[in-house]
């Protein structure tokens, strides 16, 4: 019989290491959207917009070419526009799509009162149909990554008309795979709440409604019929986000799906947009060629 050494510590050793980690996170979290060297508000490829949703304001960035499709990238937790700069920033992608980041409401320049930083699809996803309106003729491919993946399909379902397709990047899709672990359990009470930092105590407020709005979004995928074609990536090695999910959502969505297709990476984590960002960007052409061929 094999006893875990972890299991036999002390849970205030547990609860360091914990905190330890999450700190970790963090400082990687702040690092996707934060580039020292950089100031992005100079870089001329680059533009910035903020439009208001009920009664919160949606901040994005965008570049590209306003004529041709749009691309939308959606960030995890914790997280901001940032990360998904050098797509942006891209000058391949600029020549054949219209490129928008958003800070999701409650992180970077979109606001949100702390206190209504709850995992809420629906309020995140209006938010972003509020910056698809501004462009009423364009349509638009979603790429999510982590619990900005999750939320695509919200994105999807409640503007179906704008959306044609969909990158998924290791993002929890089976509600059951979604439920949160013992340390998401342990941040959110109020010692621990308070030692994490601001940042870290609203991601975790996220991930611990996660499984609730999954399951009421796979309830309502299972109810509807979408025209957008889904790809999803996952790696089979990410220790964030279970690599069940994508064949989970192969199983239980293509009959609600125009198609979905799978790439699993055996060998890679949870970071795919900066690990595999070729393979993310030839994702995205491939979808931008089902597109035109359904038209």
């Amino acid at each position: 019989m094999t006893i875990s050494v972890f299991t036999c510590r002390p849970i205030y050793v547990k609860l360091i290491l914990f905190m330890a980690s999450m700190g970790s996170l963090a400082t990687f979290g702040n690092g996707l959207s934060q580039t020292p060297q950089r100031n992005h508000d100079n870089n001329t490829s680059l533009s910035f917009s903020s439009v208001r949703s009920g009664e919160h304001t949606i901040h994005y960035a965008k570049s590209g070419d306003s004529a041709k499709p749009g691309i939308l990238f959606i960030h995890g937790t914790p997280g901001g526009w940032g990360a998904f700069r050098s797509y942006l920033e891209s000058t391949q992608l600029q020549q054949d799509f219209f490129l928008v980041s958003v800070d999701r409401l409650g992180w970077g320049k979109s606001t949100l009162a702390g206190k209504e930083i709850n995992g809420d699809f629906s309020k995140q996803s209006r938010a972003i149909g509020a910056v698809l309106e501004q462009y009423p003729t364009k349509k638009w491919t979603l790429v999510g990554h982590s619990l900005g993946a999750s939320l695509a399909p919200q994105v999807a379902l409640d503007y179906s008309s704008r959306v044609q397709s969909m990158l998924l990047l290791a993002g929890s899709l089976k509600p059951s795979l979604g439920s949160p672990r013992w340390y998401n359990y342990a941040a959110s009470t109020w010692v621990i709440a308070n030692l994490i930092g601001k940042s870290m105590k609203y991601s975790n407020r996220e991930i611990m409604a996660l499984k609730k709005q999954l399951k009421q979004l796979d309830t309502r995928i299972k109810k509807s019929k979408s025209t957008s074609n889904v790809i999803i990536m996952q790696g089979q090695k990410d220790r964030l986000v279970s690599p069940k999910n994508p064949a989970y959502a192969l199983a239980e969505w293509s009959p609600h799906f125009a198609s979905i297709k799978l790439i699993e990476l055996e060998n890679e984590g949870h970071f795919l947009p900066w690990r595999q960002s070729s393979l993310v960007i030839q994702s995205i052409y491939a979808l931008s060629r089902l597109r035109d061929s359904n038209k």
